[in-house]
């Protein structure tokens, strides 16, 4: 009753993840090494713009498919590793904590099928069930810190997303109460493990975006080419 309304105000706690555990088969390598023009690599410059939104938060969690995943990443220079899988990035707005979750970890899940994106949503629920979660896909290079601003300062539904010009939503670019992350389990239980089922059955905002640009999705290597063509642009102008 009333504390579900608090929650859907925004008194619950707000934590923020990075979904990176897809298998990026149709772009040849996981989006979230790509570098921006800027040589900044995408999974970077993701963190840093939800730190940038959700200031309040000492860190910010990293969706990845397996333990396997985590060593791609600490190749770079700007990743450095501490305990208890947690990384600290070198970012041009300062030092950013993450804590690394894991889709997949065999050590405690061996039986974990592969349910999609649904497994980085859930996975962040089982670390603090408690919350509402800001979901962030690392497939909208073009996103802005407005963006996620914009996400939280709207009307709030039991998920709050945005949607497309053509009126489809963005589950995975969106706010998820503690009631929707419920609801996406039992659809997942059922066979049912696409998020935006839980967008249709419960009653969810959608958001317009100020720039389409912002849902740019990227998937190929054309689609990529077409992204560095505008961030350099944004770089020249």
């Amino acid at each position: 009753g009333y504390s579900h309304l608090l929650g859907l105000v925004g008194m619950t706690t707000l934590r923020a993840v990075l979904l990176a555990g897809g298998q990026s088969s149709r772009m040849g390598m996981r989006k979230e090494l790509l570098r921006l023009p800027s040589d900044e690599p995408v999974f970077i410059q993701k963190i840093s713009l939800i730190h940038e939104a959700v200031p309040e938060s000492d860190r910010v969690y990293l969706s990845l498919r397996n333990r396997a995943a985590l060593q791609e990443l600490l190749e770079f220079n700007e990743v450095q590793k501490l305990p208890e899988d947690r990384l600290v990035l070198k970012s041009c707005s300062g030092p950013l904590h993450v804590q690394v979750l894991y889709d997949h970890d065999d050590a405690k899940f061996p039986e974990h099928d592969d349910i999609g994106p649904a497994s980085g949503l859930l996975r962040a629920q089982q670390q603090d069930p408690t919350c509402n979660w800001l979901i962030v896909a690392c497939d909208y290079p073009l996103l802005t810190a407005d963006a996620l601003r914009k996400l939280r300062e709207g009307p709030a539904g039991v998920v709050t997303c945005f949607h497309n010009e053509e009126g489809y939503s963005e589950p995975l670019l969106a706010i998820w109460t503690p009631e929707a992350l419920s609801a996406l389990g039992r659809n997942v239980r059922q066979g049912i493990l696409g998020p935006s089922s839980v967008i249709r059955q419960l009653n969810s905002t959608l958001v317009a975006p100020e720039s389409n640009e912002w849902l740019m999705n990227v998937n190929t290597r054309e689609d990529w080419d077409r992204i560095v063509t505008i961030k350099t642009k944004q770089i020249d102008m």
